[in-house]
């Protein structure tokens, strides 16, 4: 199979995971839009809230999990093409080093492996590293798209509705309070995270482009 056959393949992926996700907001939109002026404990809104984060973040993992899988598919060193990936690949070691309280044998050690982690591939990422780890707000995305060399400038607009509606009323949500949702318009809100899965998709299938 030729490179531009493997790259559809994993555009394919990103597009059905969106897809999917798109079509089950949609059936929230029509579950619970209709019951919001008669929700007098918030329950519906509630759900939306957590609904509405759960596919943006786990989108964007569905995206991260693609787009390793497609620079392990493409060969080469991360040195040479994602040099800020090489924070993931050296994770373990840093940990190492900091578990063992930076002690100068653990710092010749990580010196001594870093001979051949700097010429590792991108099976050695560790996904966790750039994924969203259960807060996916406006600055952990910045730190993540750092790491990934992606250019977060397309996201400046949405940030404030991000991090204020999107996740931080999940996060209320999630902990127990009860967020004022009253002036909360489901659609809206259904809709914001179906545009926000969107712009994501597009950063990471141009991403993909760009190794081509």
């Amino acid at each position: 199979m030729d490179s531009l056959a493997r790259l559809d393949d994993f555009f394919d992926e990103i597009d059905q995971a969106r897809f999917r996700r798109v079509k089950e907001l949609s059936e929230v939109k029509r579950a619970f839009g209709r019951m919001s002026d008669g929700d007098v404990y918030g329950v519906a809104s509630k759900a939306v809230v957590v609904l509405a984060y759960a596919h943006w973040e786990g989108f964007y993992n569905e995206c991260v999990r693609s787009y390793i899988r497609f620079l392990i598919d493409k060969g080469g060193k991360i040195r040479d093409s994602n040099w800020q990936l090489m924070v993931s690949a050296l994770h373990s070691d840093l940990e190492s080093m900091k578990d063992r309280n930076h002690s100068l044998d653990a710092r010749l050690a990580f010196v001594e492996n870093l001979k051949t982690k700097l010429d590792c591939g991108f099976d050695a990422i560790d996904p966790a590293i750039v994924e969203a780890r259960s807060n996916l707000d406006f600055a952990r995305l910045s730190q993540n798209y750092s790491l990934l060399s992606f250019d977060v400038s397309t996201m400046q607009r949405y940030r404030n509705r991000l991090d204020k509606e999107l996740v931080g009323w999940r996060h209320a949500v999630a902990h127990g309070d009860s967020p004022d949702l009253s002036s909360m318009d489901v659609e809206a809100h259904i809709d914001f995270a179906a545009s926000l899965l969107m712009i994501i998709s597009d950063r990471f299938q141009n991403a993909m482009l760009k190794h081509e």
